[in-house]
């Protein structure tokens, strides 16, 4: 049976690897330490939802949602 797909996104360690512990049971889970990175794994592993964090250098979660939600490939993922 496949898990389904989450994609973690955030630049605090702590977060991620907390996430990832909670999560990792029950889910196949992909980590993203910034919006570039998110927006990549987003295109091509089209994980089932993304857990985005908003305070982020460089691009904040904010214009990483818009970005996913103006891409065909990644405007239905619920983020």
């Amino acid at each position: 049976m496949n898990k389904d797909v989450v994609l973690v996104v955030d630049d605090n360690a702590e977060n991620r690897v907390l996430l990832h512990s909670l999560l990792k049971p029950n889910f196949q889970v992909l980590i993203a330490t910034n919006g570039t990175q998110a927006i990549e794994a987003a295109s091509k592993h089209t994980p089932d939802i993304i857990l985005l964090d908003i305070m982020m250098p460089v691009m904040d979660g904010y214009e990483v949602c818009q970005r996913l939600k103006s891409d065909p490939i990644t405007e239905t993922i619920p983020v």
